[in-house]
């Protein structure tokens, strides 16, 4: 019971340190007003452990070394990631809290009061969820970023592999990934551009539609604000992208060829693919560790089978 108790306790005390200062942090009033109020509300369920520790006189144990610097590390991670990704960061893991505080209401190790204390925890745990909904923070654009930077890696990685095989000179293998990763580029942005549009169209088609009804109905219809995410779905899939595909090139760009630049290059995008991986499986709800790997294998694997034919071209008199 003690360790249950202080394991709760500071649970609660780290998610109140760390709404508090992503709170302080935050530059959107209405997301600081609600991480702010989340703040609040793990504090009080603090004090409830508190309540619980006195009466069975456990003593509680405040955050330690461990605990500060996963604060100061996700503070930091916050401005690069953003407020999403840490948030997911955060819950990628660990037990929902409802579910747990509906475990313990049920549980016969606590008195009638305490169980009812933890249903009505549970019931604020399940209303801060939706809070967190509700401040609109862009999981999807996160996600869309996570995604281009890994088709860049892999797409360019295959094709410098290609290359080292039929070219000797570095700068021949850079130049021909430099050509891969800007058509790519284009190529994902005109996709994301048409995506993007499409979506807008049928929006705004459904407006025309609306605004008629209220027009015939002889009601008034407000105009929709929402401003067009179309350029800006084109920006942050083109930069994304061409972010991934440099990292593949940049041994070869530095004048490292053969066999060192080629395991360079391999050694980089896999460190890279690996860590996008794993937030992509942390945006999936899924094992960071499993998805990083799977992402890395499945990179270097492509990369090989077009290292293969290259080496293959090469051979053939085509180089």
């Amino acid at each position: 019971m003690e360790e249950l108790v202080n394991r709760n306790y500071r649970a609660e005390l780290f998610g109140e340190e760390l709404y508090s200062a992503l709170a302080r942090d935050e530059k959107s009033e209405k997301v600081r007003e609600v991480l702010q109020e989340l703040s609040e509300g793990e504090g009080r369920h603090a004090k409830f452990w508190e309540s619980i520790a006195r009466s069975r006189g456990i003593k509680l144990r405040g955050l330690g070394f461990l605990d500060k610097l996963k604060l100061w590390i996700l503070r930091r991670l916050r401005k690069v990631l953003g407020l999403a990704l840490v948030l997911k960061m955060v819950e990628a893991g660990e037990e929902n809290d409802a579910e747990k505080y509906y475990r313990f209401s049920t549980s016969q190790e606590f008195t009638d009061t305490e169980r009812q204390g933890f249903r009505d925890i549970m019931m604020q745990e399940m209303v801060h969820e939706d809070m967190l909904i509700q401040t609109q923070v862009n999981v999807d654009t996160v996600r869309d970023t996570i995604y281009a930077i890994s088709d860049g890696l892999i797409e360019v990685l295959a094709s410098v592999s290609g290359l080292a095989g039929i070219f000797s000179v570095p700068l021949y293998v850079a130049l021909g990934g430099l050509i891969v990763g800007v058509s790519g580029m284009i190529s994902m942005s005109i996709g994301a551009y048409l995506s993007a549009k499409s979506e807008e169209d049928i929006r705004n088609n459904a407006l025309r539609k609306a605004r008629l009804r209220s027009l015939l109905e002889g009601e008034k219809h407000e105009e929709d604000q929402e401003v067009s995410r179309t350029g800006e779905s084109v920006r942050t899939t083109a930069i994304s992208y061409i972010m991934g595909a440099i990292i593949p090139i940049l041994p070869f760009l530095l004048g490292l060829g053969g066999l060192v630049g080629l395991v360079t290059s391999y050694a980089v995008t896999g460190v890279a693919t690996f860590i996008v991986g794993a937030l992509i499986g942390v945006l999936s709800d899924v094992s960071p560790w499993r998805k990083g790997a799977v992402m890395t294998g499945l990179a270097l694997g492509a990369a090989l089978v077009t290292h293969v034919l290259g080496l293959l071209a090469h051979l053939a008199g085509f180089s």
